[in-house]
């Protein structure tokens, strides 16, 4: 059983039905038109039914090449703001005389209170050893004191 279109309605019903279950077109004469076709036309191509058709949308046809689509115009602002962009330097972190970068003041604080989970925010790009020292050197002297203290 395959699903074929109505000859009158162009809804797909049954190929065995007699008649359209949509319209009450009978499928008898349609399958004889069918069988009178040569058998060349026929074994040309397979169909499974068709898919629903909105006649609103003009049909396309593969042989003609679809027209290159134009190109973007693009305002002159979206220029200009572009080359604005290119021009500024990106954003540089404050720097200490020795080139190092900073260390924020909420970085010092968390580091004090926190340094199991924040003096991993010194090893970013740009910290000098020294700061990664003191901050591991505060995080291992509280696992020392926190290992010897009496519990």
């Amino acid at each position: 059983m395959a699903l074929i279109e109505c000859y009158e309605c162009q809804r797909s019903i049954s190929s065995e039905a007699s008649a359209c279950i949509h319209c009450g077109a009978p499928m008898a004469a349609q399958q004889t038109q069918a069988e009178v076709a040569p058998a060349a036309a026929k074994g040309t191509t397979i169909s499974f039914g068709s898919l629903p058709r909105n006649r609103a949308v003009a049909e396309t046809v593969a042989s003609t090449p679809a027209p290159a689509p134009a190109p973007k115009a693009m305002p002159a602002a979206a220029g200009r703001r572009r080359r604005q962009q290119a021009q500024q330097p990106e954003f540089q972190p404050p720097l200490n005389p020795d080139g190092s970068r900073t260390v924020e003041t909420w970085l010092r604080i968390m580091v004090f209170l926190l340094p199991m989970v924040f003096v991993w925010f010194l090893l970013r790009r740009g910290h000098s050893f020294q700061q990664r020292l003191f901050g591991f050197g505060w995080l291992g002297l509280l696992i020392l004191a926190s290992s010897l203290s009496p519990s």
